[in-house]
């Protein structure tokens, strides 16, 4: 079999059209396009990278525009302007990945279609389900490297750059702190104005402690208290305690009570945005919040969205494959533009259900899977019935 390599790189065969390499298993010839596999895949793993840098400087710049008049207004240095891009490059090339590996795919084989070099790699006996083998491969290293990237890249960089653009803007760090917090299932309420995490110190802090039936019992309210050998020290506090149909006050200098022994720690949760969370942090906090008896629905959103997200390049395939071949005329177009539709459709599918589970419509679990599983399902269906 004699091979030719075409213009753009692909290659052909004279005569039969597929580069085959003949291999001997078990006493049974086996052909494997291995040059076949080897120009598509690296076709493919250089335009997803390139697309993926591509797509991730627009996000970036999008996202700089929307912030650049507050850095101005605060005088922040171009140097840190610069740190605060770079360190949010991680988590746009994370979200850019699943679209760039859909263009990458599409562009390729669209192209090959339009040169008819997909015919002449059908003619000779490869089906496109037996051509994206390696493809499919990759896609799972993509899935893996998606989340990877996410938890120990992406992540760790938006907590630097948050805490960049907190020292830049001048912005309150109390964002990092809860400005309330409810334990033991509701005996007991922590407000307090402002927690200095260094020196484990509240601000102004309230407690307000309740009986088994929500009466209120006690009251304790101070001007600031420390974290002291496993206890908190109340500092200038005032005391009000429920005596059957009378009130007592107290006013002392320093109050201590060992049953308020709320560790420092439970203050410090960054509640906020759950997406500065890691998967065990998300954990972790949805167990805290549930046993405070606080909703844990956007943490349980933003955690199963993560393991979803992650499977999004595989879904790709089988999207990707429903449209190669399947135009005759303006092959680029069409192709590319039925898979930015499709893509859409995904991204707003993801948008409605996390709504959905955030507004207690549907479980968080049964909102995202529910749209993943529906999308794999035509994913595999469009992977397995492709033109070939």
């Amino acid at each position: 079999m004699a091979f030719k390599k075409s213009l753009n790189g692909a290659f052909i065969v004279s005569g039969v059209a597929a580069s085959t390499v003949g291999r001997i298993r078990g006493g049974v010839r086996w052909n494997a396009p291995a040059l076949l596999w080897n120009s598509l895949l690296r076709k493919v793993v250089l335009w997803t990278a390139g697309g993926s840098l591509f797509l991730s400087l627009i996000m970036s710049l999008a996202e700089l525009f929307s912030i650049l008049w507050r850095f101005l207004a605060h005088n922040a240095p171009f140097l840190r302007i610069l740190a605060w891009i770079g360190l949010g490059a991680p988590k746009h090339i994370a979200e850019s990945l699943p679209v760039a590996f859909l263009f990458a795919i599409v562009f390729i084989l669209s192209d090959w279609h339009a040169n008819r070099e997909l015919e002449a790699v059908f003619s000779a006996g490869i089906s496109l389900q037996r051509l994206l083998l390696p493809v499919v491969a990759f896609s799972l290293f993509l899935c893996v490297f998606e989340l990877v990237l996410t938890e120990y890249m992406s992540i760790p960089f938006l907590r630097a750059r948050d805490t960049l653009q907190a020292s830049s803007l001048q912005d309150s760090t109390t964002k990092n702190s809860i400005p309330g917090l409810i334990v033991e299932k509701g005996k007991y309420i922590y407000t307090f104005r402002y927690y200095d995490m260094k020196n484990q110190r509240l601000y102004n802090p309230s407690i307000i402690e309740r009986n088994a039936q929500g009466d209120l019992v006690r009251r304790i309210s101070a001007q600031n208290a420390h974290w002291d050998h496993g206890i908190w020290r109340f500092m200038d506090a005032s005391i009000y305690t429920n005596e059957g149909a009378l009130w007592k006050f107290v006013k002392t200098a320093e109050f201590t009570d060992p049953q308020l022994n709320e560790s420092p720690s439970s203050f410090e949760r960054p509640t906020m945005d759950v997406r500065l969370l890691s998967i065990q942090e998300l954990s972790a906090q949805i167990q805290f919040l549930n046993s405070s008896g606080l909703p844990s629905t956007d943490a349980e959103v933003e955690r199963q969205r993560r393991f979803s997200f992650s499977l999004t390049p595989l879904i790709v395939i089988g999207l990707a494959g429903a449209f190669i071949g399947r135009f005759k005329k303006s092959i680029f177009l069409l192709s590319m533009l039925s898979s930015l539709s499709s893509a859409t459709f995904y991204y707003v599918a993801q948008m409605v259900a996390s709504l959905a589970a955030k507004s207690r419509i549907l479980s968080p679990t049964l909102a995202i899977w529910s749209v993943m599983c529906c999308f794999a399902l035509i994913s595999v269906v469009s992977y397995l019935s492709a033109r070939t």
